[in-house]
């Protein structure tokens, strides 16, 4: 057994579960929380995407859990209006600034499309750097919900889950025990 610093690490701390389902195959999950194991009715949505392929599937959350998800610590707040402010400014600052620089003799709707082209992606870019940031200052017990349950892998037949929840994994197996594959 491996352990860094003396804990355990990230995968010996996750049970894991293969399991054979085809896309847009329903996959039944135990009623309580993928987090807490409390009785389960609200959803939280995974998502894992394999090049161009998404694969979404959602799992069972209970009200409290749910809440928690909603709610924004003040730094994660503040980092999403400072990225959506910003992102608009800097998109429109683009798109003026594509409309000075391309040549009047195109005409303004030539013009327009590689300027509204320009300032979405100039938008988009800061929005993006800015959501990272939101994630890194997350509340903890969001984080936790959030990593509670993830998909590893997944591929036209099977999908490798991976839980945190002792008790959901064992639920989840039991349900799932005609389905469960060697990983």
């Amino acid at each position: 057994m491996t352990r860094i610093f003396g804990k355990m690490n990230e995968k010996q701390r996750m049970g894991r579960v293969k399991i054979q389902v085809r896309p847009k195959q329903t996959v039944r999950f135990p009623g309580i929380c993928v987090h807490c194991a409390r009785p389960a009715t609200e959803s939280m949505l995974l998502k894992k995407r394999t090049g161009r392929v998404t694969r979404l599937i959602d799992v069972p959350l209970c009200p409290a859990c749910a809440h928690s998800l909603q709610r924004r610590s003040g730094e994660e707040e503040r980092w999403f209006r400072i990225g959506l402010t910003a992102s608009v400014v800097v998109g429109l600052l683009v798109l003026a600034f594509t409309l000075l620089l391309t040549p009047v003799a195109w005409g303004m709707g030539l013009r327009l499309l590689p300027a509204l082209a320009m300032g979405v992606l100039g938008g988009t870019a800061v929005w993006l750097l800015t959501r990272v940031q939101q994630k890194r200052v997350r509340l903890p017990e969001k984080q936790a919900i959030l990593d509670a349950a993830r998909i590893e892998t997944f591929s036209w037949r099977a999908t490798i889950f991976e839980f945190r929840n002792q008790a959901f994994l064992e639920r989840f197996k039991s349900i799932n025990e005609s389905l469960l594959m060697e990983s």
